[in-house]
């Protein structure tokens, strides 16, 4: 049967023997280059290996309300640090404001202290300018009596009465009593 071919035609390619190919349970290890290693990217994975992870290792895509809630959760916990550091702010404010007044109240109370005393003082003198108004008052009246007296007696007494009318106060009458 060899004479049924043709002897100028070439012959049959021989049959190669399939390569063996890699399971996709378990990838070969790659060494990174040598220029990443030298950054400090020893854990960089090729392109295949990340395409090759199951479906539930990679990291899924949020849509919709959870996307928002994403974006929201950072908005809220900043809202929250500019309310507390409001609040401190104006609780600064407030202590601040609280000393003043406890500072303006004490000076306000030695103040009052002050004048207190003063007035104290000013009611003693007051006193004794009042005390010694009714000695001289007495005195005078003592003296105008006397002299009463006397011009009822003595003509040049009696004179100084008639030229200054000089004469004995009734005392006021009292109100009568409210029964």
């Amino acid at each position: 049967m060899e004479f049924d071919q043709d002897p100028v035609a070439a012959p049959p390619p021989a049959r190669r023997k399939p390569r063996a190919r890699a399971s996709k349970a378990a990838p070969p290890e790659k060494t990174p280059a040598p220029a990443l290693a030298s950054h400090g990217l020893d854990d960089f994975k090729p392109a295949e290996e990340i395409l090759d992870l199951p479906v539930e290792e990679m990291p899924a895509r949020k849509s919709g309300a959870l996307a928002q809630l994403d974006f929201a959760m950072p908005v809220l916990a900043a809202a929250l640090v500019l309310f507390l550091f409001s609040q401190v702010l104006a609780l600064r404010q407030n202590a601040s404001a609280l000393t003043w007044r406890a500072r303006s109240l004490d000076l306000q109370t030695e103040n009052i202290k002050s004048v207190r005393d003063n007035t104290i003082s000013l009611l003693k003198q007051r006193e004794l300018l009042v005390n010694e108004g009714q000695r001289l008052s007495t005195s005078y009246n003592e003296l105008f009596t006397d002299l009463l007296k006397l011009a009822k007696t003595d003509g040049d007494a009696r004179a100084v009465v008639e030229k200054f009318n000089i004469k004995i106060a009734t005392p006021p009458a009292t109100p009568p009593a409210k029964e």
